[in-house]
Protein backbone atom coordinates (compact mmCIF):
# COMPACT_ATOMS: atom_id res chain seq x y z
CA UNK A 1 0.00 0.00 0.00
CA UNK A 2 2.72 2.35 0.72
CA UNK A 3 4.97 1.66 -2.38
CA UNK A 4 1.34 1.98 -4.41
CA UNK A 5 0.93 5.46 -2.64
CA UNK A 6 4.97 6.40 -3.56
CA UNK A 7 4.31 5.14 -7.11
CA UNK A 8 1.08 6.75 -7.80
CA UNK A 9 3.03 10.18 -6.24
CA UNK A 10 5.99 8.83 -8.61
CA UNK A 11 2.64 9.09 -11.75
CA UNK A 12 1.76 12.28 -11.33
CA UNK A 13 5.05 13.53 -12.19
CA UNK A 14 4.72 11.86 -15.56
CA UNK A 15 2.63 14.59 -17.87
CA UNK A 16 6.00 17.13 -16.96
CA UNK A 17 8.02 14.10 -17.66
CA UNK A 18 6.56 13.46 -20.88
CA UNK A 19 6.56 17.57 -21.84
CA UNK A 20 10.54 17.38 -20.83
CA UNK A 21 11.35 14.85 -23.18
CA UNK A 22 8.83 15.70 -25.88
CA UNK A 23 10.87 19.37 -25.95
CA UNK A 24 14.06 18.21 -25.36
CA UNK A 25 13.99 15.68 -28.96
CA UNK A 26 14.23 12.49 -26.43
CA UNK A 27 10.46 11.69 -27.31
CA UNK A 28 11.11 7.87 -28.29
CA UNK A 29 12.92 7.73 -24.94
CA UNK A 30 9.54 8.24 -23.05
CA UNK A 31 6.79 5.59 -24.48
CA UNK A 32 9.08 2.64 -23.42
CA UNK A 33 9.41 3.48 -19.86
CA UNK A 34 5.63 4.16 -19.98
CA UNK A 35 5.53 0.22 -20.91
CA UNK A 36 4.02 1.44 -24.50
CA UNK A 37 6.50 -1.01 -26.78
CA UNK A 38 5.44 0.93 -30.40
CA UNK A 39 8.70 -0.72 -31.79
CA UNK A 40 7.83 -4.23 -30.82
CA UNK A 41 5.75 -6.16 -33.13
CA UNK A 42 3.29 -8.71 -31.64
CA UNK A 43 4.67 -11.66 -29.82
CA UNK A 44 5.79 -14.79 -32.35
CA UNK A 45 4.49 -17.95 -31.80
CA UNK A 46 6.94 -20.25 -29.79
CA UNK A 47 8.09 -19.45 -26.15
CA UNK A 48 7.94 -16.60 -24.73
CA UNK A 49 10.90 -15.56 -22.82
CA UNK A 50 11.71 -12.12 -20.73
CA UNK A 51 14.94 -11.20 -19.44
CA UNK A 52 15.49 -7.80 -17.41
CA UNK A 53 19.26 -7.27 -17.42
CA UNK A 54 19.66 -3.63 -15.23
CA UNK A 55 22.74 -2.51 -17.14
CA UNK A 56 25.71 -3.43 -19.72
CA UNK A 57 27.39 -6.19 -17.16
CA UNK A 58 23.84 -7.89 -16.94
CA UNK A 59 23.27 -7.42 -20.25
CA UNK A 60 26.24 -10.16 -21.11
CA UNK A 61 25.34 -12.32 -18.40
CA UNK A 62 21.83 -12.26 -20.36
CA UNK A 63 23.78 -12.81 -23.64
CA UNK A 64 25.38 -16.09 -21.97
CA UNK A 65 22.20 -17.58 -21.01
CA UNK A 66 20.50 -16.79 -24.28
CA UNK A 67 23.22 -18.73 -25.84
CA UNK A 68 22.02 -21.80 -23.70
CA UNK A 69 18.71 -21.32 -24.43
CA UNK A 70 18.95 -20.90 -28.61
CA UNK A 71 20.80 -24.42 -28.35
CA UNK A 72 17.73 -25.63 -26.90
CA UNK A 73 15.01 -23.39 -28.36
CA UNK A 74 16.13 -22.00 -31.45
CA UNK A 75 12.20 -20.71 -32.21
CA UNK A 76 12.42 -18.62 -28.56
CA UNK A 77 10.40 -16.17 -28.64
CA UNK A 78 13.07 -13.81 -26.32
CA UNK A 79 12.73 -9.71 -25.04
CA UNK A 80 15.60 -8.28 -23.13
CA UNK A 81 15.28 -5.23 -21.24
CA UNK A 82 16.94 -2.92 -19.76
CA UNK A 83 17.17 -0.25 -17.79
CA UNK A 84 19.82 2.33 -19.11
CA UNK A 85 20.94 4.12 -22.35
CA UNK A 86 24.45 1.72 -22.25
CA UNK A 87 22.65 -1.13 -21.61
CA UNK A 88 20.01 -1.00 -24.41
CA UNK A 89 22.83 -0.12 -26.89
CA UNK A 90 25.07 -3.06 -25.58
CA UNK A 91 21.87 -5.15 -25.92
CA UNK A 92 20.80 -4.15 -29.42
CA UNK A 93 24.58 -4.82 -30.71
CA UNK A 94 24.13 -8.34 -29.29
CA UNK A 95 20.78 -9.24 -29.98
CA UNK A 96 19.80 -7.40 -33.57
CA UNK A 97 17.96 -10.41 -34.98
CA UNK A 98 17.46 -12.90 -32.25
CA UNK A 99 15.43 -11.16 -29.55
CA UNK A 100 13.59 -7.99 -29.12
CA UNK A 101 14.79 -5.12 -27.76
CA UNK A 102 13.15 -2.53 -25.10
CA UNK A 103 13.60 -0.28 -22.52
CA UNK A 104 13.13 -1.72 -19.25
CA UNK A 105 9.21 -0.36 -17.53
CA UNK A 106 8.84 2.16 -14.89
CA UNK A 107 7.10 0.09 -11.75
CA UNK A 108 4.22 1.59 -11.99
CA UNK A 109 0.92 0.02 -12.51
CA UNK A 110 -0.12 1.25 -15.97
CA UNK A 111 3.56 0.99 -17.71
CA UNK A 112 3.67 -2.84 -15.74
CA UNK A 113 0.49 -4.14 -17.39
CA UNK A 114 0.92 -2.54 -20.89
CA UNK A 115 4.75 -3.74 -21.43
CA UNK A 116 3.45 -7.09 -19.96
CA UNK A 117 0.60 -7.05 -22.72
CA UNK A 118 2.59 -6.48 -25.19
CA UNK A 119 5.50 -9.54 -24.34
CA UNK A 120 3.49 -11.65 -22.64
CA UNK A 121 6.08 -13.71 -20.91
CA UNK A 122 5.44 -17.47 -19.89
CA UNK A 123 8.69 -17.08 -17.87
CA UNK A 124 10.07 -13.98 -16.41
CA UNK A 125 13.78 -13.60 -15.27
CA UNK A 126 15.31 -10.78 -13.29
CA UNK A 127 19.29 -10.64 -13.50
CA UNK A 128 21.55 -10.21 -10.23
CA UNK A 129 18.97 -8.54 -8.46
CA UNK A 130 16.09 -6.55 -9.52
CA UNK A 131 12.90 -6.91 -7.15
CA UNK A 132 10.35 -4.41 -8.70
CA UNK A 133 6.74 -5.10 -6.39
CA UNK A 134 4.48 -4.02 -8.89
CA UNK A 135 5.81 -6.13 -11.76
CA UNK A 136 6.51 -8.82 -9.36
CA UNK A 137 2.89 -8.77 -8.34
CA UNK A 138 1.11 -8.30 -11.77
CA UNK A 139 2.82 -11.09 -13.66
CA UNK A 140 2.30 -13.56 -10.88
CA UNK A 141 -1.33 -12.71 -10.95
CA UNK A 142 -1.00 -13.69 -14.68
CA UNK A 143 0.32 -17.00 -13.97
CA UNK A 144 3.76 -15.99 -15.36
CA UNK A 145 7.03 -18.43 -13.69
CA UNK A 146 9.80 -15.76 -12.03
CA UNK A 147 12.47 -16.57 -11.64
CA UNK A 148 15.92 -14.66 -9.79
CA UNK A 149 18.92 -15.51 -11.66
CA UNK A 150 22.63 -14.69 -10.69
CA UNK A 151 21.35 -13.31 -7.82
CA UNK A 152 23.70 -10.32 -5.54
CA UNK A 153 23.03 -8.65 -1.97
CA UNK A 154 26.00 -7.06 -2.01
CA UNK A 155 27.43 -5.85 1.72
CA UNK A 156 26.18 -1.93 0.27
CA UNK A 157 22.84 -3.21 -0.87
CA UNK A 158 21.84 -5.29 1.97
CA UNK A 159 21.01 -3.10 4.42
CA UNK A 160 18.89 -0.53 2.82
CA UNK A 161 16.76 -4.12 1.78
CA UNK A 162 16.60 -4.70 5.15
CA UNK A 163 14.95 -1.62 5.83
CA UNK A 164 12.64 -2.17 3.08
CA UNK A 165 12.06 -6.06 4.37
CA UNK A 166 8.02 -5.36 4.96
CA UNK A 167 8.50 -4.48 1.10
CA UNK A 168 10.86 -6.80 -0.07
CA UNK A 169 9.63 -9.94 1.66
CA UNK A 170 6.66 -10.71 -0.05
CA UNK A 171 8.16 -9.57 -3.48
CA UNK A 172 10.73 -12.34 -2.87
CA UNK A 173 8.39 -14.82 -2.18
CA UNK A 174 7.04 -14.49 -5.08
CA UNK A 175 10.08 -15.95 -6.99
CA UNK A 176 9.68 -19.73 -8.19
CA UNK A 177 13.45 -19.91 -7.74
CA UNK A 178 16.14 -17.84 -6.71
CA UNK A 179 19.63 -18.65 -8.32
CA UNK A 180 22.07 -17.05 -6.40
CA UNK A 181 26.03 -16.37 -6.79
CA UNK A 182 27.14 -17.40 -3.09
CA UNK A 183 25.91 -18.90 -0.04
CA UNK A 184 26.48 -15.66 1.09
CA UNK A 185 24.04 -14.37 -1.13
CA UNK A 186 22.05 -17.27 -0.39
CA UNK A 187 22.36 -16.31 3.70
CA UNK A 188 21.11 -12.70 2.92
CA UNK A 189 18.40 -13.42 0.75
CA UNK A 190 17.11 -16.09 3.74
CA UNK A 191 17.35 -13.38 5.67
CA UNK A 192 14.94 -10.72 3.56
CA UNK A 193 12.72 -13.36 3.59
CA UNK A 194 13.20 -15.30 0.97
CA UNK A 195 11.43 -19.42 1.13
CA UNK A 196 14.40 -21.54 2.15
CA UNK A 197 13.03 -24.30 -0.44
CA UNK A 198 13.47 -22.01 -3.27
CA UNK A 199 17.17 -20.87 -2.88
CA UNK A 200 20.13 -22.54 -4.60
CA UNK A 201 23.33 -21.05 -5.11
CA UNK A 202 24.90 -21.59 -8.97
CA UNK A 203 28.02 -19.43 -9.15
CA UNK A 204 28.28 -16.27 -11.18
CA UNK A 205 27.00 -16.24 -15.23
CA UNK A 206 29.43 -13.56 -15.56
CA UNK A 207 32.12 -16.22 -16.20
CA UNK A 208 30.74 -18.04 -18.60
CA UNK A 209 32.75 -18.51 -21.86
CA UNK A 210 35.91 -17.53 -19.73
CA UNK A 211 37.96 -21.04 -20.31
CA UNK A 212 37.49 -20.62 -23.81
CA UNK A 213 39.64 -17.34 -23.96
CA UNK A 214 42.76 -19.20 -22.51
CA UNK A 215 44.37 -19.76 -25.85
CA UNK A 216 47.81 -21.23 -25.75
CA UNK A 217 48.44 -19.70 -29.34
CA UNK A 218 47.82 -16.42 -28.65
CA UNK A 219 50.15 -16.43 -25.48
CA UNK A 220 52.65 -17.73 -27.58
CA UNK A 221 52.19 -14.83 -29.88
CA UNK A 222 53.13 -12.49 -27.32
CA UNK A 223 56.28 -14.38 -25.92
CA UNK A 224 58.75 -13.74 -28.94
CA UNK A 225 58.63 -10.02 -27.59
CA UNK A 226 59.36 -10.63 -24.17
CA UNK A 227 62.51 -13.43 -24.96
CA UNK A 228 61.98 -14.74 -21.25
CA UNK A 229 63.60 -17.86 -21.82
CA UNK A 230 63.59 -19.13 -18.06
CA UNK A 231 62.82 -15.35 -16.72
CA UNK A 232 59.71 -16.00 -14.60
CA UNK A 233 57.29 -13.47 -15.86
CA UNK A 234 54.87 -11.68 -13.00
CA UNK A 235 52.05 -9.61 -14.22
CA UNK A 236 50.21 -6.58 -12.70
CA UNK A 237 46.85 -6.68 -14.56
CA UNK A 238 44.39 -3.32 -15.35
CA UNK A 239 46.92 -1.23 -12.82
CA UNK A 240 45.70 2.13 -11.62
CA UNK A 241 47.48 5.35 -10.66
CA UNK A 242 48.11 5.45 -6.90
CA UNK A 243 49.57 2.05 -7.81
CA UNK A 244 52.64 2.71 -9.42
CA UNK A 245 54.76 3.15 -5.88
CA UNK A 246 53.68 -0.42 -3.83
CA UNK A 247 53.57 -2.57 -6.99
CA UNK A 248 57.06 -1.11 -8.60
CA UNK A 249 58.32 -1.29 -4.58
CA UNK A 250 57.40 -4.93 -4.14
CA UNK A 251 59.19 -6.02 -7.44
CA UNK A 252 62.25 -4.03 -6.57
CA UNK A 253 62.61 -6.19 -3.18
CA UNK A 254 61.72 -9.27 -5.40
CA UNK A 255 64.53 -8.65 -8.01
CA UNK A 256 67.20 -8.86 -4.49
CA UNK A 257 66.18 -12.73 -4.63
CA UNK A 258 64.96 -13.72 -8.23
CA UNK A 259 67.15 -10.81 -10.32
CA UNK A 260 66.31 -12.10 -13.56
CA UNK A 261 62.04 -11.77 -12.83
CA UNK A 262 60.10 -9.62 -15.61
CA UNK A 263 56.91 -7.68 -14.85
CA UNK A 264 54.49 -6.78 -16.96
CA UNK A 265 52.63 -4.21 -15.58
CA UNK A 266 49.17 -3.15 -17.42
CA UNK A 267 47.49 0.06 -16.63
CA UNK A 268 44.10 0.00 -16.83
CA UNK A 269 43.91 3.23 -19.12
CA UNK A 270 46.95 3.27 -21.75
CA UNK A 271 47.20 7.16 -21.84
CA UNK A 272 48.56 6.51 -18.18
CA UNK A 273 51.46 4.43 -19.32
CA UNK A 274 54.19 7.46 -18.91
CA UNK A 275 53.36 7.27 -15.18
CA UNK A 276 54.59 4.05 -14.96
CA UNK A 277 57.71 4.41 -17.13
CA UNK A 278 58.44 7.80 -14.94
CA UNK A 279 58.04 5.44 -11.57
CA UNK A 280 60.61 2.68 -13.16
CA UNK A 281 62.72 5.74 -13.68
CA UNK A 282 62.82 6.46 -9.99
CA UNK A 283 63.24 3.33 -8.32
CA UNK A 284 66.02 2.73 -11.47
CA UNK A 285 64.03 0.02 -12.78
CA UNK A 286 65.01 -0.50 -16.67
CA UNK A 287 61.85 -0.57 -18.50
CA UNK A 288 60.24 -0.49 -21.49
CA UNK A 289 56.75 -0.05 -23.68
CA UNK A 290 54.77 -3.19 -25.25
CA UNK A 291 54.48 -0.54 -28.22
CA UNK A 292 58.14 -0.52 -28.89
CA UNK A 293 59.11 -4.75 -29.05
CA UNK A 294 58.29 -6.29 -31.77
CA UNK A 295 59.62 -9.31 -33.54
CA UNK A 296 62.32 -7.44 -35.05
CA UNK A 297 63.09 -5.46 -31.58
CA UNK A 298 62.37 -7.85 -28.52
CA UNK A 299 62.82 -6.50 -25.07
CA UNK A 300 66.30 -5.77 -24.00
CA UNK A 301 67.96 -8.44 -21.98
CA UNK A 302 68.49 -5.63 -19.12
CA UNK A 303 64.55 -4.59 -19.15
CA UNK A 304 62.81 -5.70 -16.03
CA UNK A 305 59.41 -3.88 -16.49
CA UNK A 306 57.05 -3.91 -19.45
CA UNK A 307 54.81 -1.31 -19.67
CA UNK A 308 51.75 -2.70 -21.60
CA UNK A 309 50.25 0.34 -23.38
CA UNK A 310 48.23 -1.24 -25.77
CA UNK A 311 44.35 -2.81 -25.54
CA UNK A 312 43.93 -6.45 -25.61
CA UNK A 313 47.01 -7.71 -24.73
CA UNK A 314 46.00 -8.75 -20.83
CA UNK A 315 44.54 -11.71 -21.34
CA UNK A 316 47.10 -13.31 -23.45
CA UNK A 317 49.71 -11.82 -21.10
CA UNK A 318 48.12 -14.54 -18.06
CA UNK A 319 48.97 -16.86 -19.47
CA UNK A 320 52.82 -16.59 -19.97
CA UNK A 321 53.02 -15.54 -16.16
CA UNK A 322 53.57 -17.06 -13.24
CA UNK A 323 51.65 -15.33 -10.51
CA UNK A 324 49.15 -12.22 -10.87
CA UNK A 325 48.36 -9.67 -8.99
CA UNK A 326 45.00 -7.40 -9.73
CA UNK A 327 44.88 -3.78 -9.59
CA UNK A 328 42.16 -1.12 -8.98
CA UNK A 329 42.72 -3.16 -5.27
CA UNK A 330 45.71 -1.44 -2.86
CA UNK A 331 43.42 1.95 -4.18
CA UNK A 332 39.55 1.92 -2.85
CA UNK A 333 38.51 1.82 -6.56
CA UNK A 334 36.39 -1.83 -6.23
CA UNK A 335 39.43 -4.06 -7.63
CA UNK A 336 39.28 -6.11 -11.54
CA UNK A 337 38.18 -9.51 -12.42
CA UNK A 338 40.48 -12.14 -10.82
CA UNK A 339 38.90 -15.24 -12.71
CA UNK A 340 41.13 -14.16 -15.96
CA UNK A 341 44.27 -14.92 -14.42
CA UNK A 342 42.62 -18.12 -12.43
CA UNK A 343 41.56 -19.44 -15.86
CA UNK A 344 45.18 -19.92 -16.37
CA UNK A 345 45.63 -21.38 -13.66
CA UNK A 346 47.96 -18.38 -12.16
CA UNK A 347 47.80 -17.66 -7.98
CA UNK A 348 46.08 -14.38 -8.16
CA UNK A 349 46.44 -11.63 -5.20
CA UNK A 350 44.89 -8.27 -4.85
CA UNK A 351 44.63 -5.38 -2.52
CA UNK A 352 41.90 -4.82 -0.11
CA UNK A 353 39.33 -3.06 -2.29
CA UNK A 354 37.57 -6.04 -4.19
CA UNK A 355 33.46 -4.42 -3.30
CA UNK A 356 32.90 -4.81 -7.41
CA UNK A 357 34.54 -8.54 -7.54
CA UNK A 358 33.74 -9.64 -4.30
CA UNK A 359 32.07 -13.00 -4.93
CA UNK A 360 35.01 -14.23 -7.32
CA UNK A 361 37.69 -13.13 -4.57
CA UNK A 362 35.29 -15.05 -2.02
CA UNK A 363 35.20 -18.17 -4.29
CA UNK A 364 39.22 -17.91 -4.71
CA UNK A 365 40.29 -17.92 -2.17
CA UNK A 366 38.08 -20.38 -0.18
CA UNK A 367 39.61 -22.77 -2.89
CA UNK A 368 42.96 -21.41 -1.69
CA UNK A 369 43.62 -20.17 -4.96
CA UNK A 370 43.88 -16.01 -4.11
CA UNK A 371 45.36 -14.27 -1.29
CA UNK A 372 44.35 -10.69 -0.49
CA UNK A 373 47.52 -8.47 0.49
CA UNK A 374 47.89 -4.96 2.12
CA UNK A 375 50.95 -3.70 1.20
CA UNK A 376 53.97 -3.48 -0.81
CA UNK A 377 55.56 -5.77 1.55
CA UNK A 378 52.98 -7.94 1.60
CA UNK A 379 52.67 -8.71 -2.75
CA UNK A 380 56.96 -8.98 -2.32
CA UNK A 381 56.29 -11.83 0.04
CA UNK A 382 53.51 -13.01 -2.47
CA UNK A 383 55.35 -13.05 -5.15
CA UNK A 384 58.69 -15.00 -3.93
CA UNK A 385 56.54 -17.45 -2.60
CA UNK A 386 54.88 -18.14 -5.98
CA UNK A 387 57.77 -18.45 -7.36
CA UNK A 388 60.43 -20.69 -4.99
CA UNK A 389 58.04 -22.92 -4.44
CA UNK A 390 56.70 -23.93 -7.79
CA UNK A 391 54.54 -27.23 -6.17
CA UNK A 392 52.31 -24.93 -3.92
CA UNK A 393 52.28 -22.52 -6.78
CA UNK A 394 50.79 -25.41 -9.36
CA UNK A 395 48.45 -26.34 -6.37
CA UNK A 396 47.09 -22.71 -6.10
CA UNK A 397 46.31 -23.12 -9.99
CA UNK A 398 45.15 -25.61 -10.50
CA UNK A 399 42.08 -24.61 -7.66
CA UNK A 400 42.07 -21.26 -9.69
CA UNK A 401 41.57 -23.17 -12.74
CA UNK A 402 38.80 -25.83 -11.06
CA UNK A 403 36.87 -22.36 -9.24
CA UNK A 404 36.69 -20.78 -13.05
CA UNK A 405 35.51 -24.50 -14.67
CA UNK A 406 32.24 -24.81 -11.93
CA UNK A 407 31.33 -20.95 -12.54
CA UNK A 408 31.68 -21.59 -16.29
CA UNK A 409 28.31 -23.62 -16.39
CA UNK A 410 26.37 -20.94 -14.32
CA UNK A 411 25.13 -19.78 -17.27
CA UNK A 412 23.66 -23.38 -18.22
CA UNK A 413 22.66 -23.81 -14.94
CA UNK A 414 20.50 -20.58 -15.45
CA UNK A 415 19.55 -21.94 -19.00
CA UNK A 416 18.31 -25.02 -17.20
CA UNK A 417 16.01 -23.45 -14.89
CA UNK A 418 14.09 -21.41 -17.62
CA UNK A 419 13.84 -24.47 -19.25
CA UNK A 420 12.18 -26.50 -16.44
CA UNK A 421 9.68 -23.60 -15.82
CA UNK A 422 8.88 -23.52 -19.80
CA UNK A 423 8.08 -26.87 -19.14
CA UNK A 424 6.04 -26.91 -16.59
CA UNK A 425 4.00 -23.88 -18.55
CA UNK A 426 3.57 -26.41 -21.50
CA UNK A 427 5.48 -24.69 -23.64
CA UNK A 428 7.87 -27.57 -24.65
Amino acid sequence: MLYNLAAGAAAACLPPVWLAAKLSGRWAEFWPRAGLYRQLGPARPGPRVWLQAVSVGEVSVAAAIAKELFAQIPELNLTITTSTAKGLEKARALFSHRAAVAAFPLDLPWPVIAAAAKIRPQVYASLETEIWPNLLAWLDRQGTSLLLLNGRLSPRSFPRYQKLRWLVRPALRRFDQLSMITSLDAERALALGADPARLRVDGNAKYAGLMERTLPEAAENLAARLVLDQAPLLVAGSVRTGEEEPVLSAFAALLQRHPQAVLAAVPRHVEKSSRWLEACASLTLPAQLWSGLGDETPRRPDTRVVVVDAMGVLMPLYGLGRAAFLGASLVPLGGQNPMEPAAWGLPVCYGESMEDFSDAAQALEAAGAAQPVRSAEELAIFWSRCLTSPAQTGQMGQAARQVVRRWSGSAQAAANLILQELESQGAL
